[in-house]
């Protein structure tokens, strides 16, 4: 059964535009580096624009702005507790300071600064956009409160579910994602305000968040771990060991040191980790990238050099791997799998649809595609057998019933 999915278009936009060091290997995993020497400072949000720019909070007064090359320049300079930040449409940046329990708007341009709110504020951290309001951790009140075009701001939610909200992001679903400070919980709020658990880290604390494709990605202040949670709340240790430190490269076996903002830049995350003053040196900040193999990037570059038996090979490999195993790729594989079919490359189509059976055996669309694959093949045993399949998973599967009646 053909379907479109948000996910697939992102994965394949990402075939010509993530330019991450793991997309250009055969290897599959998820490797850290540096991507800026240490910077004096603590870690507040970080927020990417579309050239790639990345603005990262310290806490303190300055907010930088790193180049995708990695240069690192004070993109503002004057904020009390510079924590969360988001982008409006326009490209201007909105930071939260929490010590002045105010939000300023700092235009892209020129860096002029206006204060658009500075009431009904207490301990503002993560901010967000959904359309044209904007959402506010207020960790200090452990409730979210919303700003609208208006600039008033307002409470929104309230929960004891809340302890300290501290990220904040709008997942696919429309609905808000909220990941505490000072526990693991992660907050689901749907557009009425009404917040229920969506799920529970296994960890002390929290940090940010942010959706890249099917899954959300969080940072965990105080354990030292980044972790993946699925829409469907499946969570999976991502990156890193728990041991506080800076160590890069293999995802599982990097070091952060309590990893707080998060963002993503061209196919790739971006973490900001806080290393403690000692008496010699002050508290300092260094933005690391984590990169990753993508899943669609990964299996076009399979479908275009290699046959069935490459193929299911690859898609074996990714789901074993550790840091994606639970990761749901059913719907992208099977909208590549027509794409395979739209091409004439019936093999290779009929491998990668085997493999969805393989790994989704109870969905009942990958045994309706799987069918579809050999009728228009020519072989109707094969059809018919899994069409048959498709319907004992789903007796309302009409696209099945009727290919039937024709065999």
């Amino acid at each position: 059964m053909k379907k479109i999915y948000s996910y697939l278009l992102v994965s394949v936009l990402a075939c010509f535009c993530i330019h991450s060091v793991l997309a250009q290997q055969s290897n599959i995993g998820v490797r850290t580096r540096s991507v800026t020497d240490t910077i004096i400072g603590a870690v507040g949000e970080i927020e990417s624009d579309r050239l790639g720019n990345l603005f990262v909070a310290s806490f303190q007064e300055k907010i930088w702005k790193v180049s995708p090359w990695g240069d690192v320049e004070v993109f503002h300079d004057g904020g009390y507790g510079a924590s969360g930040n988001a982008m409006d449409k326009q490209g201007n940046l909105y930071q939260a300071n929490i010590y002045g329990a105010t939000i300023i708007k700092i235009n892209r341009y020129t860096k002029e600064v206006t204060e658009v709110a500075n009431e009904g504020l207490v301990g503002p951290v993560g901010l967000t956009f959904k359309k044209d309001d904007l959402y506010i951790c207020d960790c200090n009140a452990n409730y979210i409160s919303k700003m609208g075009k208006d600039q008033k701001v307002v409470p929104f939610s309230k929960s004891p579910l809340f302890k300290c909200p501290n990220g904040i992001t709008v997942g696919s679903d429309g609905n808000l994602y909220v990941v505490n400070y000072s526990n693991p919980n992660v907050v689901k709020i749907d557009n009425q305000g009404n917040a229920t658990l969506f799920a529970t880290l296994p960890a002390t604390s929290g940090g940010h968040i942010i959706q890249y494709g099917p899954n959300f990605y969080i940072t965990s202040f105080f354990d030292h771990k980044i972790f993946k949670v699925s829409l469907g709340g499946v969570i999976t240790h991502f990156a890193g060991t728990g041991n506080p430190g800076i160590k890069n490269g293999s995802g599982l076996e990097s070091q952060f040191y309590n990893p707080n903002g998060i963002a993503m830049a061209n196919g790739r995350l971006f973490i900001n980790d806080k290393i403690p003053a000692t008496n010699k040196q002050p508290t300092r900040t260094v933005i690391r990238e984590i990169a990753f193999t993508d899943f669609g990037r990964l299996m076009t570059r399979t479908m275009n050099a290699q046959g069935p038996t490459e193929i299911k090979k690859v898609y074996r490999d990714y789901k074993a791997h550790p840091s994606f195993k639970n990761d749901n790729v059913e719907p992208a594989a099977n909208q590549m799998g027509y794409a395979l079919l739209n091409q004439k490359k019936m093999e290779n189509a009929i491998a990668l649809f085997e493999m969805n059976t393989e790994f989704y055996p109870k969905s009942f669309n990958t045994w309706d595609s799987l069918a579809e694959a050999h009728l228009l093949n020519g072989d109707k045993k094969n059809a018919k057998k899994f069409y048959k399949k498709s319907l004992e998973l789903n007796p309302q599967n009409t696209n099945a019933i009727d290919k039937l009646k024709g065999l």
